[in-house]
């Protein structure tokens, strides 16, 4: 199968993605060499073992590069939080008050770099088994990795696009676009990268060629990886209803309800931050704040534990602030408290969430025992709340989703996307009139332009 690329590869090369770049990995600075121009040719044609390592850390540093983006805007629309920019008046037009348009206003949300990403892997993956320097079983690692990492990205942009579809194949040296594929391919695709990785680390030994962060400690050779891209497939069957197939692969992961304390359900992979010459600080991190405040109805519908406090994650994830940000009639004193610092780590993937998603695979299961079992480990561990009856003959499905909203808030729009699954977009609330609630994001205007016909994204999405 010839492989093609999207528009947005028009004006992007391989060079690019193999340039110079610097990664804390662990505590020790790691510098890396220039890999421009002759040795991109080394990369495509006689790579060695030391570049192809250099490029699939590389993977780590675009998966990053996202993770703010996901969190602010898709935050926004799931009525998380808001940006209150004074110097960028669109954050509040442009993702509250007017459709959204494919020549508007920030709707790449990380598609550009989505496809970056799956670039870099699929040069991997093109380059590993000419490297005479590896072993089998490097190579292994080395496509395990790479795989887990593409799918990763490829779940990325279905969460933004959704049934707008995605494109797959990329190739920025083929005349032809790649051709858009629906919700249910693209999740198919990822999910076989997944279990194509899982394969390739069941074969790759004890340890990896290159070195993986600080923020892999405990997930960092291909036998406890493998218990990360099982919980990354986890979440991608719940993100489609693959109810059986979720709880086989958390079967495989790291979950844990034992014992049952924070630390447990912090425990997976992160990405990290420092502030290294080169490197990038947590885009989360805004204590005045200048910019970034929770929505108010994240206070307001938290529950309430036995002494009449707050559910503890309302404390651990928003504080009061002295400065009151305004903006277009909005106003808020909350600021976000998820990130310590701007050093603080950002999960990737967390037992706390797969406690979750195990609840929501049972729910879906109808095993309603089981998922009240997991519930209760959330409400009690993470919010301090009594546990739920054994018999508790309530809608699981609304304790799901309060859950996940105050265990996974500020963190990849999770509210949003859970909110569009379960039907239940106009429940989220609104700060005026005007303001709209949008269910999907057209695609980026390059991806219609250089198209006839135009792919079903290229639309206006004026949102309820």
């Amino acid at each position: 199968m010839r492989i093609v690329h999207t528009a947005a590869w028009r004006r992007m090369s391989v060079a690019a993605l193999v340039s110079a770049a610097t990664l804390l990995v662990g505590c020790k600075e790691v510098t890396v060499p220039n890999l421009n121009s002759p040795n991109v040719d080394g990369l495509l044609q006689a790579p060695d073992a030391g570049t192809v390592n250099t490029t699939v850390i590389g993977l780590l540093v675009g998966a990053r590069a996202s993770v703010g983006t996901y969190a602010q805007t898709l935050g926004i629309f799931g009525r998380e939080m808001y940006n209150l920019d004074q110097a960028e008046a669109r954050v509040v037009l442009s993702w509250l008050v007017e459709p959204l348009s494919p020549g508007g206003f920030g709707v790449d949300i990380g598609w550009t770099n989505t496809y970056r990403q799956v670039l870099q892997a699929e040069t991997i993956l093109g380059a590993v088994d000419k490297v005479t320097n590896y072993t089998t079983e490097q190579k292994e690692g080395v496509k395990g990795f790479t795989k887990t990492m593409q799918a990763l990205a490829f779940m990325d942009q279905l969460r933004v696009r959704d049934t707008f579809g995605i494109v797959l194949q990329v190739d920025p040296t083929a005349q032809q676009l790649g051709a858009f594929v629906t919700k249910a391919e693209g999740y198919n695709r990822a999910a076989a990268l997944l279990d194509e990785g899982r394969a390739h680390l069941n074969a790759a030994g004890a340890s990896f060629a290159f070195t993986l962060t600080s923020g892999f400690v405990g997930f960092n050779t291909p036998q406890t990886f493998l218990r990360a891209n099982r919980a990354l497939k986890a979440r991608l069957e719940v993100e489609r209803s693959g109810w059986q197939a979720a709880l086989t692969a958390l079967g495989e992961s790291f979950i844990t309800t034992t014992p049952a304390t924070p630390a447990m359900l912090a425990t997976g992979v992160n990405h990290v931050f420092s502030t290294s010459s080169g490197d990038a600080l947590n885009p989360m991190f805004d204590p005045s704040p200048r910019q970034l405040v929770a929505h108010p109805s994240f206070r307001a519908d938290a529950r309430l534990r036995g002494d009449g406090s707050p559910d503890l994650r309302v404390v651990s994830k928003v504080a009061t602030s002295t400065t009151t940000l305004t903006s277009q009639g909005i106003s808020s004193n909350t600021r976000l408290n998820i990130a310590a610092t701007n050093v603080s780590p950002i999960s990737l993937i967390r037992n706390e969430e797969l406690i979750l998603l195990r609840a929501e695979a049972n729910i879906g299961l109808g095993n309603r025992a089981a998922a009240i079992a997991d519930l209760n480990v959330i409400r009690t561990v993470a919010g301090g709340l009594a546990p739920l009856a054994a018999d508790f003959a309530g809608d699981l499905v609304d304790e799901l989703l309060y859950n996940r909203r105050y265990s996974l808030f500020g963190e990849y729009g999770y509210r949003w996307v859970d909110m569009r699954k379960y039907g239940r977009l106009a429940q989220l609330p609104k700060f005026a009139p005007n303001h709209r609630i949008y269910p999907i994001v057209p695609l980026p205007s390059d991806e219609c332009n250089q198209r006839s016909p135009e792919p079903k994204g290229c639309v206006q999405v004026s949102g309820i």
